[in-house]
């Protein structure tokens, strides 16, 4: 059977602060991790033989898969290296040695119950370069955009168009079949396949065919895509078996559900969590050893092992970290907390507001964007030494903020020094805003042109870690 590739390298920008501590294949999504779900649809389409290109924290990623004999599979392994910056297709490459015939590739950040064995017949059968798995969707300019023609031949693919420029409702699913030829044609590490491989193979007149498919397909790489493979996880038929399910859904309940203070629809509560009486539970996952106190609902969740709910909070498309606590009467919807983030009494977690890992949330407070820095890691503008400004920035708005407003002689003074590309490292924990920090330094710009270029970085940023909704293809 033809071999399948799984990459599993990146650093799982979109779903930070997830990601600080796991590599994406390996966030929970149900009982086990999202790589488990992969291996086990590849195994279930008769793939025997895998590859996975790994990179970031990848010892979990080896140490959970193995040999991959779980499953029933033969898993190599391809190691990144630390030093380069490689695209979907760049990294591929690292797997040349490996791939000698027609191979399946994958991103690692896919739930899917596709008929992958189909897609490689049907690329058999075309005589196709490449063949792009392809779903339709309702906002195709957030993915890489197909037109096809009367027989399925790929004759223009637009990468992330603008709304009004979309041609085709037809997008990229991230699984590509392909022949090992197409592997001379990557003539870079950092060549993504639908920026640059696809169109360069379009260039030189090679054949590359669509595969449209209605079966079920997210990306977990975001926020939403996660939680819609969370929900398909809980209501697959087959996903547990009724013993499996008899040993997890079986959590300490304070009070039972028949004497009308638990009430729960769509779950997976594991063994050791806690639910107290009048707890809400919908569509949503908890871990073991996590406790959710009187009163609280969670709506579209996950709450992961040894995290703590109050009580009277309503939770609600989110996801809570491990060992993360949310105290008393505190809302949170549409949010990442991370492992170890602490949110105080009567907080409200707007859409889209990403708690960093041990970061903590004060009494009160209202966070909309990106909380990232524990007060003793903010970072101070001066402009020189020992010539403090005043200000201070202890998240990435706050950081934007006084990137806004901050003299000119500071942020050439910190930009000199290398400053903010460390803290934003170091702190912030991002090398992709880093580099892109670095990338400005280098360009020696100053005056305004240095601010501008700063606040649209770091903003661009921002709002990829907060609300991208497609995936890198």
């Amino acid at each position: 059977m033809t071999k399948a590739v799984i990459l599993a390298g990146g650093e799982g920008t979109r779903l930070r602060p997830l990601t600080f501590t796991h590599p994406k294949p390996m966030v929970p999504i149900g009982k086990e991790p999202v790589i488990h779900y992969l291996l086990t649809r590849l195994s279930t389409e008769g793939f025997s033989d895998v590859v996975m290109v790994v990179g970031y924290l990848r010892n979990q990623i080896m140490s959970f898969v193995g040999d991959g004999s779980r499953w029933g599979l033969r898993v190599n392994y391809a190691v990144e290296s630390n030093e380069a910056h490689y695209g979907t297709a760049g990294s591929l490459k690292l797997a040349e040695h490996l791939l000698d015939e027609t191979f399946l590739v994958t991103q690692a950040d896919t739930i899917t119950n596709m008929h992958l064995a189909d897609a490689v017949r049907f690329h058999t059968k075309s005589g196709s370069y490449a063949t792009i798995v392809m779903t339709r969707v309702q906002d195709p300019w957030n993915f890489g955009v197909a037109v096809l023609d009367e027989d399925q031949k790929i004759i223009e693919f637009q990468e992330k168009p603008r709304k009004e420029e979309a041609k085709s409702d037809l997008v990229s699913t991230g699984f590509y079949v392909l022949e090992p030829e197409v592997l001379d044609h990557i003539l870079a590490e950092n060549w993504d396949f639908a920026k640059n491989l696809f169109p360069h193979l379009l260039d030189l007149q090679k054949r590359i065919s669509g595969y449209p498919t209605d079966d079920f397909w997210v990306d977990v790489g975001n926020l939403d895509g996660y939680l819609k493979g969370m929900k398909w996880v809980l209501n697959a038929e087959g996903d547990l078996s009724p013993k499996e399910r008899r040993n997890i859904d079986s959590a300490h309940l304070q009070e039972s559900d028949e004497a009308g203070t638990t009430s729960a629809s769509q779950r997976l509560v594991e063994q050791g969590a806690v639910i107290e009486e009048g707890v809400r539970i919908n569509q949503s996952v908890v871990k073991k050893d996590a406790r959710i106190c009187m009163n609280s609902s969670l709506n579209d969740c996950m709450v992961m092992e040894r995290s703590y709910i109050g009580r009277n909070c309503i939770i609600s498309d989110s996801v809570i970290g491990q060992a993360a606590v949310v105290n008393d009467e505190s809302v949170v919807h549409g949010s990442i907390i991370g492992p170890g983030g602490v949110i105080g009494s009567k907080v409200r977690l707007n859409q889209g507001a990403r708690i960093w890992p041990n970061v903590h949330v004060p009494d009160g407070d209202t966070v909309s964007g990106i909380m990232a820095v524990p007060m003793e890691k903010a970072f101070y503008f001066y402009t020189g030494i020992g010539q403090y400004t005043g200000l201070i920035a202890t998240s990435v708005n706050g950081f934007i903020e006084a990137l806004e407003v901050a003299p000119i002689q500071s942020l050439e003074f910190h930009a000199k020094k290398r400053d903010f590309e460390r803290w934003v490292r170091e702190v912030i924990g991002s090398s992709e805003l880093a580099d892109a920090v670095e990338g400005i330094r280098r360009r020696a710009l100053v005056g305004e042109e240095l601010r501008s270029a700063l606040v649209d970085a770091v903003k661009r940023w921002a709002h990829k870690v907060s609300h991208s909704t497609g995936p890198h293809v």
